[in-house]
């Protein structure tokens, strides 16, 4: 069996320094369990409940404001009290009658009262306020709808990195397969020197150099191992699980490998050599077709994108929020109504309901900004300054958008024709090598010519396997981009919404 079909074979997420039973994984199962353990969803998820509740304050302002008051009070010096214990204690014999009826007086009983329990019950309705009202919730409930593209697009990028983590792995199993199969080609070269040394048939220097070769193979299988260890718990905290469980990849980072097609042997002799650069200078058809397949499945237009629509709910926020701070140059009216039973017992507590004196209010207010220092014309300056913000944002994210789906375009295309370029090279590497080795043990090459092989066959399986993940990261981003946050999110994301000063007035 010749080393690539080895490499081939070799179980995706195989890892050899684990002794515990590996766990199966495909990369279904783990964008599955990933949807509910992702930190970045669970924050939009926070916002989308945080729009949410603002919201319902923005529309509480729109219905009946009641509230309810129990009081209980006691007067430790009373001035209606000392006006009547002063009065009844200087009137003279003649005029006792009348103190003491002054004191039996209702009236002076309330006032005079040493404790006041108080219950009330008031209701206020807002009537008509400029439209800021509405303007508030309207924006809120933009904000919410803004929030909630947040989640979609939280999703859609926990999926792409779980993606890219999961064929990070896969790809570093498959450079620990090449770097391993690399070390032990170069230790069988050194022990084939060494042997033919001690016949006397290679020089010492012959095996010195091989020595160093298989010397120099060992850091970088030790940076292979290293590199797959990291990438392993990159994928086990994306996917919340223990930073020492043992993983199975089970999916493949590409699909089965084509073999190269054979030269024919009824081809005729080459007479001259003429290079026609239309022919080399152009991309695999086969790679335009699949990559056309994949952009016509995917809706690659700006205004589909999640942050352009984000961007877009900005603008119609920043339009609400300039709205309602205009409002507050208009009148605004309100009805009110406060209702109270009010007690004034002799002891600490009423003796029963029928203690209770009621009070019942009626009113309507209007209330007009006559002069506020320019406070309101700085709110409504500041409110179409935001407005402005947000539509050059929404210019940014489309942009941006544009230039996002071209790259993403470009890049499976990049992709494809890498992928399709591999195919065959490192079947024609490996038949290389096998003729190198058998040509180096045969005496009939160097140990220069096995090693630049050997190196060749290295570059080549390496080639093919960064070529496979990156076909395979390149595809989900295509079919994701719709929902995904823009890639140069610095400068095109929407910032975040805030309420305006003059909105929450």
């Amino acid at each position: 069996m010749t080393l690539l079909a080895v490499l081939l074979l070799v179980p995706m997420g195989a890892q050899a320094q684990s002794t515990a039973t590996p766990t199966p994984l495909s990369l279904a199962e783990a964008l599955q369990r990933a949807g509910g353990t992702s930190e970045q969803v669970a924050l939009a998820k926070a916002g989308e409940q945080r729009a949410r509740g603002q919201q319902t304050q923005a529309r509480s302002a729109l219905l009946p404001q009641v509230s309810t008051t129990l009081n209980w009070q006691k007067q430790l010096q009373n001035q209606f009290a000392a006006i009547t214990e002063r009065l009844g204690g200087s009137g003279g014999s003649g005029s006792g009658g009348s103190d003491s009826s002054s004191a039996d007086n209702p009236i002076t009983r309330i006032f005079a009262s040493e404790y006041n329990v108080t219950f009330g019950l008031t209701a206020t309705q807002p009537i008509y306020t400029g439209g800021r009202a509405s303007a508030n919730v309207r924006a809120a409930r933009l904000s919410r709808e803004s929030a909630e593209i947040g989640i979609t697009s939280a999703q859609a990028q926990v999926q792409l990195d779980i993606t890219q983590a999961y064929y990070d792995a896969a790809l570093s199993d498959r450079l620990v397969a090449i770097a391993d199969s690399s070390l032990v080609q170069s230790e069988r070269t050194l022990r084939q020197v060494q042997l033919t040394r001690s016949v006397g048939s290679t020089s010492e220097f012959e095996m010195i150099r091989a020595r160093v070769t298989r010397d120099n193979q060992r850091p970088a299988w030790l940076q292979a191992r290293t590199s797959r260890e990291l990438a392993y718990v990159r994928l086990r905290q994306l996917l919340d699980l223990p930073t020492d469980q043992p993983l199975l990849l089970t999916d493949s980072i590409a699909d089965a490998p084509v073999a190269a097609a054979a030269p024919s042997t009824a081809a005729a002799p080459i007479t001259t050599v003429n290079v026609s650069p239309a022919d080399v200078l152009r991309v695999d058809p086969a790679a335009q077709g699949n990559v056309a397949r994949v952009v016509s499945a995917s809706d690659t237009t700006a205004r589909a994108r999640a942050s352009v629509r984000q961007a877009q709910k900005g603008v119609e926020v920043a339009q609400q929020q300039l709205k309602a701070t205009k409002a507050q140059r208009l009148p605004q009216l309100s009805a009110t109504t406060n209702y109270q039973r009010l007690a004034y017992p002799q002891n600490v507590l009423p003796k029963s309901l029928a203690d209770f004196f009621p009070n019942w209010t009626i009113g309507l207010g209007i209330s007009y900004p006559v002069f506020s220092g320019g406070r309101v014309r700085g709110e409504i300056a500041a409110a179409e300054a935001g407005v402005i913000e947000a539509r050059q944002r929404l210019k940014l994210a489309e942009e941006g958008a544009t230039l996002d789906a071209r790259q993403a375009a470009l890049q499976l295309t990049e992709a494809e024709g890498t992928w399709q370029a591999s195919v065959g090279t490192a079947e024609q590497a490996q038949r290389a090598y096998e003729i190198a080795e058998v040509r180096f043990r045969e005496g009939i090459s160097t140990q220069i010519e096995l090693s630049e092989t050997r190196v060749q066959l290295q570059q080549a399986l390496a080639n093919r396997a960064r070529a496979a993940r990156d076909l395979q990261v390149a595809r989900k981003r295509l079919e994701l981009l719709p929902y995904l946050p823009l890639a140069q999110a610095s400068a095109a994301a929407p910032q975040a919404m805030t309420t305006n000063p003059g909105t929450s007035r």
